[in-house]
C-alpha cells in the first residue's frame, strides 16, 4: 500500500440512539479538502473508445485520490438508511414490486452436513447474462413515488440514484486496485449511475473456469443451506420439511429479494437498491426493517497470519462497505475448507468492523477515509455532470495507475451498453 496513505487515527462513524448511524457534520470539500474538479480546457465530447483503451483519453475532469490524509478529517454525515420500497424476483426472474416473497429466514446450517459442492452442477440455475441496468430500481422508485402521491405524501427526489454495488466500489476506492467504469446521467437534477461491464465480465459473472464456477456456486449454496422459507419459530423439529427442502432444492440465482433505501451522505440524498440475503427475526419489522437483515458470506479457513492480514485488509473492507451502506447490521460468515465444507460460523456486527481492524497492521483501511472520499467524489460529480438530459451519458473511470478518478467523455444519444440507460418509460 502506498506510504502516502498514512495511518492517522480519525473519528470513525459510530452508532447513535436506537441503533441509528451517528450524524456527523459534513466538511466543505470544495474549499477545505481540495476536491473541486480539475477541468480540462477541452470540454467537447471525446471520441468513443472501448473501455480497455479509454483511460488514455484526455479526461474532461479528474478527482485525485492522493494524498489520502486530506480525507482523515471529521467524518462526513452518513444518515441511518430508511427502507422506502422493496421487490422480489422469482425463479423465472419475474419482478414483483413491494413484495418480500423471496425474503428468507436465517437458520444456522448443520455443520455435520454442510457440503457446499452438493448439487453442482445438476441443481444449479444461473440467470442469463443480460444487462439489467437500473430498470428494476427505477421501477421501484417510480412506484414508491406514485404511492406517495396517491396518499398525499411527498415523494423521494434523490441527488443520486444507483445500486449498492456501485457505491461499494466507490467507498472502497481509496484502498482498492479494482478497476471500475460508470455511466453517469443527470435527469431532473438527479444523478443516475450505472456500471459499464464488458461482455467478458458479464458472460463470466458466475465464473470463467470450472473451478471459478464451483466456487461461485459455493456462495449461493451457503445461502441455501443457511436459510429457510418460513419463520424459525414455526419449525416442528430437526426433521421439518423446510430443513430438508433447503438441502435438496435447486440453487437458482434468478431468485432475489431487494431493498431500496433512502439515506444522506454529506449534503446529498441517495437512493440505493441492495440485495438482502436473509432475515434474523421471526417477522420483518414494520419500522426500520433493515435492523433485522443480515448478509451471508463465505471465506476460506484462515490458517496463518498472512491470510489473517489479507482478510482484514481486503475482505473485511468490502464486507463492511456492502453492509454499512444500506444499514444492514449483521454479517454471518461461513468458513470453508478448500474442498467446500463449512467448518465454523462467525457472526459480526457491521459497525464493529472498523474498530476490529484499526491498528492491526500498517496503512490498514480507515472507514472515515472511505466515507469522506465517497462524499468528495459525489460532490465532484455534481460539479462536472451538469447537463440535465437523460440522453447524455458521462463516462467515469478509476483504473491504472490508480491515482485519480477520471471523467473521460460526454456523449449524447449513444446506443448500446455504454450509452443511454434512463428508459423512456421513466421520463415523465
Amino acid at each position: 500500500m502506498d506510504a502516502r496513505q498514512g495511518n492517522k487515527r480519525s473519528s470513525s462513524p459510530s452508532l447513535g440512539r436506537s441503533g441509528a448511524y451517528k450524524r456527523i457534520r459534513s466538511d466543505n470539500y470544495s474549499s477545505r479538502n481540495g476536491s473541486s474538479p480539475r477541468l480540462s480546457s477541452d470540454t467537447a465530447s471525446c471520441t468513443s473508445t472501448h473501455p480497455a483503451n479509454s483511460f488514455s483519453d484526455r479526461p474532461l475532469a479528474t478527482f485525485p485520490l492522493y494524498p489520502l490524509d486530506r480525507f482523515q478529517t471529521r467524518c462526513a454525515q452518513y444518515q441511518q438508511p430508511t427502507e422506502i420500497g422493496y421487490f422480489s424476483y422469482n425463479e423465472k426472474r419475474e419482478m414483483t414490486l413491494q413484495s418480500d416473497a423471496e425474503l428468507k429466514w436465517y437458520y444456522e446450517p448443520d455443520l455435520k452436513d454442510c457440503d457446499l459442492s452438493d448439487g453442482f452442477p445438476d441443481r444449479y440455475i444461473t440467470r442469463d447474462p443480460v444487462p439489467e441496468r437500473l430498470d428494476a430500481l427505477l421501477k421501484c422508485l417510480q412506484n414508491v413515488n406514485a404511492l406517495a402521491e396517491e396518499s398525499g405524501k411527498t415523494g423521494v427526489t434523490p441527488n443520486f440514484c444507483t445500486w449498492r454495488g456501485i457505491m461499494t466500489k466507490i467507498l472502497c476506492t481509496p484502498y482498492s486496485r479494482d478497476e471500475w467504469e460508470l455511466g453517469v446521467t443527470r435527469y431532473k437534477d438527479t444523478i443516475y449511475m450505472e456500471e459499464h461491464e464488458s461482455d467478458e465480465k458479464r458472460q463470466h459473472a458466475f465464473g470463467a473456469s470450472d473451478r471459478d464456477k464451483l466456487m461461485s456456486y459455493w456462495g449461493y449454496k451457503f445461502e441455501s443451506l443457511s436459510t429457510i422459507d418460513k419463520p424459525p419459530s414455526t419449525l416442528t423439529g430437526p426433521d421439518d420439511e423446510a430443513l430438508q427442502r433447503r438441502k435438496e432444492e435447486c440453487v437458482n440465482t434468478n431468485v432475489q429479494y431487494c431493498s431500496v433505501v433512502r439515506t444522506r451522505l454529506g449534503n446529498n440524498i441517495l437512493v440505493m437498491g441492495a440485495e438482502v440475503d436473509c432475515l434474523v427475526a421471526d417477522a420483518k419489522p414494520t419500522s426500520n426493517p433493515q435492523s433485522a437483515y443480515a448478509e451471508l458470506k463465505t471465506n476460506r479457513i484462515i490458517s496463518n497470519e498472512r491470510q489473517q492480514k489479507s482478510f482484514e485488509r481486503h475482505k473485511l473492507l468490502k464486507i463492511w462497505a456492502q453492509s454499512f451502506l444500506p444499514g444492514i447490521p449483521r454479517i454471518i460468515i461461513g468458513y470453508r475448507t478448500d474442498s467446500g465444507h463449512i467448518q465454523h460460523i462467525q457472526h459480526l456486527k457491521t459497525m464493529d468492523i472498523p474498530r476490529m481492524v484499526r491498528g492491526t497492521q500498517p496503512n490498514i483501511w480507515d472507514a472515515t477515509v472511505c466515507i469522506n472520499f465517497a462524499n468528495g467524489l459525489l460532490e465532484f460529480l455534481k460539479g462536472v455532470v451538469v447537463e440535465d438530459d437523460p440522453d447524455v451519458v458521462y463516462t467515469v473511470r478509476f483504473g491504472k495507475p490508480f491515482g485519480e478518478v477520471r471523467v473521460l467523455r460526454r456523449e449524447k444519444g449513444k446506443v448500446g451498453l455504454e450509452g443511454v440507460f434512463v428508459p423512456d418509460w421513466y421520463r415523465t
